[in-house]
């Protein structure tokens, strides 16, 4: 008798224990720029789609699926995390989180995401996202993280979709505006993790991940990170050639290459800047999508 009455004492504290810990694993800021990149989308789209129903329920969909990629990513990762001391406090590592629950979690998100956006939005933009949360979980983490230190460059599709989601969400197609979004944080992608890389490399070299700064040298990596961010450079410079934006646009996205570039320099003559190159990689992003929205043209209607 005492035992079940402890035990309903208790219970309420473990749920939400519980629930705090899948806040953890479905990494809030993550699923909060991927938020921010999929309603930017959805507010460069011509005006005459944009209806606050469907932006709302495009959000939540889209964001429940991130959501549920975060938490396969944890759950697949629990045993390499654990060697790495970046990652060896994350809920499934600590076996502070169940894996059945983190399934659970991750399989009902996935299923709500795609019913809400296939019924209130529309199929395209249902398949896409579920093709998205695949392609992530199990492509990006399973197969290619493990296989090939180009893990970061192929897998970053996955991640560059956000923008390219929102916009379909309310038109329904799939059109260069959105594309050119994509490209951007596609090319983006590697320059702004490598640089995270080479601040952890003696922990990824702990794990079966073949990581570039571990498989080829923090020369070549960071090379790889000029590359990237060139290519970069030129993807943010593309709206403003196609007339996507103005000239403010321009004015701003040049300022913040030649300083991204400057400390990708930096980065060549002292690897203990990476971790600062990180940062301002994550800024840099932000700031060019804020850009994008503030000094778009609407685009022409579609027939």
């Amino acid at each position: 008798m005492q035992k079940s009455l402890l035990k309903q004492e208790t219970y309420p504290d473990w749920f939400f224990k519980q629930l705090y810990q899948i806040t953890r694993i479905v990494k809030l800021k993550v699923v909060i720029v991927m938020m921010f990149s999929s309603l930017i989308g959805m507010l460069i789209a011509p005006s005459y789609v944009q209806d606050i129903s469907k932006i709302s329920s495009g959000i939540t969909g889209i964001s429940l699926a991130a959501c549920a990629s975060a938490a396969l990513n944890h759950l697949f990762d629990k045993d390499e995390d654990k060697k790495m001391k970046r990652t060896q406090n994350r809920p499934l590592a600590k076996d502070k989180l169940s894996p059945i629950t983190a399934k659970t979690f991750a399989v009902f998100s996935i299923i709500l995401s795609t019913a809400l956006l296939w019924t209130l939005n529309n199929p395209l933009c249902a398949t896409l996202t579920l093709a998205t949360t695949i392609g992530y979980s199990i492509l990006y983490t399973k197969w290619l993280k493990p296989t090939t230190p180009q893990n970061i460059v192929i897998g970053g599709l996955s991640g560059a979709m956000p923008p390219l989601l929102g916009w379909c969400s309310l038109t329904g197609n799939i059109t260069v505006e959105p594309l050119l979004l994509v490209l951007i944080v596609f090319s983006w992608t590697p320059a702004h993790f490598w640089p995270l890389a080479i601040a952890h490399k003696n922990d990824y070299a702990k794990t079966k991940w073949p990581m570039l700064p571990v498989t080829h040298g923090i020369t070549f990596t960071k090379l790889s990170i000029i590359a990237y961010a060139l290519l970069t450079t030129i993807s943010t410079l593309m709206p403003f050639c196609i007339r996507m934006t103005g000239h403010l646009y321009l004015s701003v996205a040049c300022i913040l290459n030649l300083r991204w570039l400057y400390l990708c320099k930096k980065l060549w003559e002292d690897t203990n800047t990476a971790s600062g190159l990180f940062k301002f990689s994550i800024y840099y992003i932000l700031i060019i999508f804020f850009l994008l929205l503030l000094d778009h043209k609407t685009p022409v209607p579609y027939v």
